[in-house]
């Protein structure tokens, strides 16, 4: 039964799973921000959404600070959730301070990502964005360990409980110990090739794609691995 989870939720591509960044929430409210540049505009909801600092963000937009929080919950619950379906853990046999714990690891993971704006350039009636994004390498360095551990030590134990109860009992210990080793690989998180990404904007208002913030999220967390 775990190898099947362990091998479903690695190959999901469904849309169930491409989370919305957190800037959508702004983004579909159609502000314009005078004498504010795009480019502090994009770095505020960056900082907002991956790293927790609502300050510029708020200042632009005039957002209660609830808010903003409010967009960086959304990326870290999204976050979790992807971490905790692609390692086949059953979220709704676990306890409620374990999810917390996960989505800890996703606030820690959030605020190690990486970014720059390299340029923010007119073109007619657009301004075109460029980012330099630096994809963490999360998911190439935490899956051949968990997967040893899968293989070899939980899936024995799993098979040799006598009941579906005490089975379902050892999903708190799996998660357990998918999470030690997640949290150990947060010492040495490092950075795959930086991507460069283009985006448009157009002129009048603050107005970005959602699937933009979709790319963007999937660059820098490795979404793609998750879904391969």
């Amino acid at each position: 039964m775990r190898k099947k989870y362990f091998k479903i939720f690695k190959k999901l591509k469904s849309s169930m799973f491409l989370f919305c960044s957190a800037g959508i929430m702004l983004l579909t409210t159609g502000c314009s921000f005078a004498g504010m540049t795009y480019q502090n505009y994009v770095q505020a909801v960056l900082d907002c959404s991956y790293h927790q600092n609502y300050q510029a963000y708020c200042d632009m937009t005039g957002h209660a600070t609830l808010e903003a929080e409010a967009l960086f919950a959304q990326e870290e619950t999204s976050l979790s959730m992807r971490i905790r379906n692609y390692y086949g853990i059953r979220s709704d046999l676990i306890s409620d301070e374990m999810i917390a714990q996960y989505n800890d690891l996703a606030r820690q993971i959030l605020k190690q990502t990486k970014y720059t704006i390299r340029e923010v350039n007119r073109t007619g009636d657009v301004y075109q964005v460029t980012l330099i994004l630096s994809p963490v390498d999360f998911w190439e360095r935490t899956a051949p360990e968990i997967e040893n551990y899968y293989e070899n030590d939980f899936t024995p134990k799993y098979s040799r409980a006598k009941t579906q109860q005490k089975a379902d009992m050892l999903e708190e210990v799996y998660a357990r110990q998918v999470l030690r080793i997640l949290e150990q690989s947060l010492e040495e998180l490092d950075y795959l090739t930086p991507v460069q990404y283009d985006f448009i904007i157009g002129t009048g208002e603050y107005s970005v794609r959602g699937t933009t913030w979709q790319e963007i999220d999937g660059i820098l967390l490795g979404y793609a691995e998750t879904e391969s």
